[in-house]
């Protein structure tokens, strides 16, 4: 018998103090069994947030594919303002992306491969966000500041000084601050500063011969800017491209995903090891979120049992038979991982319909390799369950996974579903195998990330039990 209650592992004191408010009186009474089985789960952890090497300034997309897809669509070059755009191209998340403001830094990607990543954003910008880590290397940069009101022999304003935080002089500039103003200045001197965004841009696009060229733009703030510009430029939107280039990963990219997807498929593991009857679904996500923060990963969202709302609770029972499909992210590349939980032994029903669940998956992971598409992966799966002799509703549901949980679908949504993409080397995809019945005696879900290697694929976690027994 299942004792009653929850050990909390990894849950931080603040999130536990809410959590034992809501679960049951046994709950509580195991506060400091919860505290040990914290301590002993952190000595335990293979992962933590130190294990993980934060990666430079640079781009992180697979530069080989965006030329080709900027050749296949007949694209000069992306010009991006979108948060999660930015730092794709340039490795830089601009900070008032994450607060909520519209673009008001701008990344240049252009088809010459010759030509390097560059950037449009204002001088004090670059002082107060990028100057501590940037470097000329990483990706060019111009800046802009206010017109001083002057113009110069050509009838261009002239740009002011670069401006940062006023010295008061009551004490020496901390180190901070002297290098910050240095680099800022260095910044505005190596290509030299304009007189605001239009004329940045406009000398931008002049350096790299693009302005009369077909530009492909991802916010309304960049066509407005771009409008003013260059006039002469044709502007197309730039979704069909991006969504095209982001599923193609690049070796720093894959990187990356081995590193969030190893995290993930920790803390979900770590999360429902610990669970059991008399604890609630927000309990597991907290835990989960929890143990994903552990290992340097921050929590996206967790389903639990098909419920995918955070308002819903309840608690688990002995006995219970529950999906769970866990998502975190690491530097902005997502983990994604599905399995399902036996609080007990398994039912005949459930243990059946997830042997063959199993079975299938195994059978469409070992046809994964270049040039099967999407519906091949579908018909395979339902092939498998045929074969097999189970008849169960299985959706075996491919999607690419990296920036975004499902990233190959960008602006166009369900439209992306209906497309048919072709396996590529350098792709990470997710093959949702979700059991779609009722009345089996619960929920099943099975789901490991999969890369596309030269001639076939292999996981880029470990895939461990295809059934998790608590």
């Amino acid at each position: 018998m299942i004792d009653r209650r929850f050990a909390l592992a990894g849950l931080a004191a603040a999130a536990g103090a809410a959590t034992f408010g809501k679960t049951s009186t046994a709950v509580a009474a195991t506060n400091n069994a919860a505290v040990a089985a914290t301590n002993n789960a952190a000595a335990a952890s293979s992962i933590t947030a130190m294990d993980r090497p934060v990666p430079g300034l640079g781009p992180r997309m697979n530069m080989a594919q965006a030329y080709k897809v900027m050749d296949q669509l007949n694209i000069d070059a992306l010009v991006v303002g979108v948060g999660l755009n930015f730092y794709h191209a340039t490795g830089f998340w601009p900070l008032t992306q994450r607060m909520g403001h519209a673009p008001m830094a701008f990344a240049i990607v252009t088809r010459n491969d010759s030509q390097p990543v560059a950037t449009v954003m204002s001088a004090f910008n670059y002082y107060y966000q990028l100057a501590d880590v940037h470097s000329s290397d990483d990706f060019e940069v111009y800046l802009f500041t206010a017109p001083t009101g002057e113009m110069d022999d050509n009838g261009n304003p002239i740009a002011a000084p670069v401006q940062g935080f006023r010295d008061l002089q009551q004490a020496e500039l901390d180190r901070i601050e002297i290098r910050r103003t240095s680099l800022a200045d260095a910044a505005a001197k190596e290509i030299a500063a304009q007189a605001g965004a239009k004329y940045a841009m406009s000398k931008a696009l002049k350096d790299f011969g693009l302005e009369k060229g077909t530009l492909a733009v991802d916010h309304p703030n960049v066509k407005a800017l771009l409008s003013e510009a260059a006039p002469q430029a044709t502007l197309v939107d730039a979704d069909t491209a991006l969504r095209r280039i982001r599923p193609v990963k690049s070796d720093l990219e894959i990187t990356l995903m081995r590193q969030a997807s190893a995290a993930n498929t920790e803390a979900a593991l770590a999360a429902v090891r610990a669970v059991r009857a008399g604890a609630t679904y927000q309990d597991l996500r907290s835990v989960f979120y929890a143990e994903a923060a552990r290992r340097g990963n921050r929590g996206v969202f967790m389903v639990i049992d098909r419920v995918s709302s955070e308002l819903y609770d309840a608690p688990f029972q002995d006995g219970q038979a529950f999906l769970i499909d866990a998502v975190s992210e690491q530097h902005g590349y997502h983990g994604d991982y599905g399995r399902t939980v036996f609080l007990g032994e398994p039912t005949r029903a459930m243990a059946k319909a997830t042997t063959a669940m199993g079975q299938a998956w195994d059978i469409v992971r070992e046809s994964l390799r270049p040039g099967i598409t999407f519906r091949d992966i579908m018909q395979t799966g339902k092939e498998a369950l045929k074969k097999i002799d189970a008849d169960y509703t299985i959706s075996f549901t491919p999607h690419s996974v990296g920036l975004y949980h499902t990233d190959h679908v960008g602006n166009a949504g369900a439209t992306a579903f209906r497309e048919n993409p072709v396996l590529e080397k350098g792709m990470i995809l997710s093959v949702d195998c979700p059991l779609l019945e009722a009345g089996v005696g619960g929920s099943a879900h099975l789901e490991d990330l999969t890369l596309i290697t030269e001639d076939g694929s292999e996981p880029i976690h470990d895939i461990g039990n295809q059934t998790i027994i608590v």
